[in-house]
C-alpha cells in the first residue's frame, strides 16, 4: 500500500521488526550460540582431563550470558558495538603520535609502498 505525504511523495510502509536481531531470553541468538558451543566444547574437554567433575567448568558460560544480557537490555545491537569498539581499539596504530586518541582516516598513511606507488599495468 503506497501512502501519500503531506508533500505529495509517495511513502512506503516499512516493518521495523525485520531489522532486529533474534533473540533468546533477551540475548542475541548468535551469542547465545556461540557461548553454549564453547561452553559444551571446554565441559567436554575438562571432563576428558579432570573427570566427571570437570563437566562443570561448562557452567563457565553462563556469567558470560547474563552480561550479555545486561549490555542487551536497552540496545539489541550493543554487542555488535561493543565488538566494534574492541576491533578499533585493537587495530589502531600510530596512537602515541596522535596523542592517543582515535584517528580514522579513508586511506592508509604511513610507511607503506603501496599507498604511494602504483602497480605496473
Amino acid at each position: 500500500m503506497i501512502v501519500s505525504s503531506p508533500d505529495n511523495q509517495e511513502v512506503y510502509p516499512s516493518y521495523n521488526a525485520l531489522s532486529r536481531v533474534a533473540m533468546v531470553w533477551g540475548v542475541p541468538l548468535v551469542a547465545v550460540i556461540v557461548v553454549g558451543m564453547g561452553s559444551m566444547l571446554l565441559a567436554l574437554i575438562s571432563a576428558a582431563i579432570l573427570g566427571a567433575g570437570g563437566v562443570f567448568f561448562g557452567l563457565v558460560g553462563f556469567p558470560v550470558l547474563l552480561y550479555f544480557k545486561q549490555i542487551c537490555e536497552t540496545d539489541d545491537q550493543a554487542l555488535r558495538i561493543t565488538a566494534m569498539e574492541i576491533w578499533c581499539r585493537l587495530t589502531r596504530r600510530n596512537a602515541k603520535s596522535f596523542g592517543n586518541t582515535f584517528t580514522l582516516s579513508p586511506m592508509k598513511f604511513g610507511r607503506r609502498d603501496h599507498v604511494y606507488k602504483r602497480d605496473p599495468e
